[in-house]
This record gives C-alpha cells, sequence and structure tokens, in this order.
C-alpha cells in the first residue's frame, strides 16, 4: 500500500509542477491551469500525509 501511494503522490507531484508551468504558457486560461495544478499540489501533500500515518 504504501509503494502505491508513493508512486500517486510522486505523480501528483511532478504533474501539478508541470500543469503550474503550462498556465504561463497559455494565459487565456492560466488561472484555471494554475488551480488545477494547486489542487494536485494539495491532493499530493493531503495523500503524502496519509502516506506518513499509514
Amino acid at each position: 500500500m504504501r509503494v502505491l501511494l508513493f508512486i500517486v503522490v510522486m505523480a501528483l507531484s511532478v504533474g501539478s509542477c508541470w500543469t503550474m508551468g503550462q498556465a504561463f504558457a497559455y494565459p487565456e486560461y492560466g488561472a484555471w491551469i494554475f488551480a488545477a495544478g494547486v489542487l494536485g499540489a494539495t491532493l499530493a501533500f493531503g495523500l503524502a500525509s496519509r502516506w506518513n500515518r499509514a
């Protein structure tokens, strides 16, 4: 279970960083794209804290 959570957390972390970077490439939708990246990062940190308690 810890390995699966680690993979999910790392994928969400990398994906959210990539998404936040894409927000600057598409300024017309930048706020929405950046918000999606922040949401992904929040989910990653939430799962990481869950992983530490598991």
